[in-house]
């Protein structure tokens, strides 16, 4: 069953957070997720959404999402206190 992993964040400069992204593009990719989304509202809030095709997956790639996001919150394209996650199972699709 598939699963969701939400993170979400603020940033003073979401530029800089897309841009850390992209530079992380390689690693992410790597990582076995179905997709890797990250959102902005223009208003510096951020989400990250990760859709994993199973819990070990997900898991598995936890290490690597924790050093691209302490990448990103040493160069600022991130503030570090204000990062949420959440992961839930898929348990229906409409």
């Amino acid at each position: 069953m598939a699963v969701y992993r939400i993170t979400r964040f603020t940033s003073s400069n979401m530029d800089k957070a897309v841009a850390g992204a992209e530079a992380a593009r390689s690693a992410i990719e790597a990582l076995g997720a179905d997709f890797i989304d990250l959102v902005s509202d223009g208003e510096g809030n951020g989400v990250v959404i990760a859709k994993y095709p199973d819990t070990a997956t997900m898991e598995a790639a936890s290490a690597t999402a924790q050093q691209v996001f302490g990448q990103m919150i040493q160069e600022g394209a991130m503030d570090g206190a204000s990062i949420d996650i959440w992961s839930g199972d898929v348990v229906s699709t409409l």
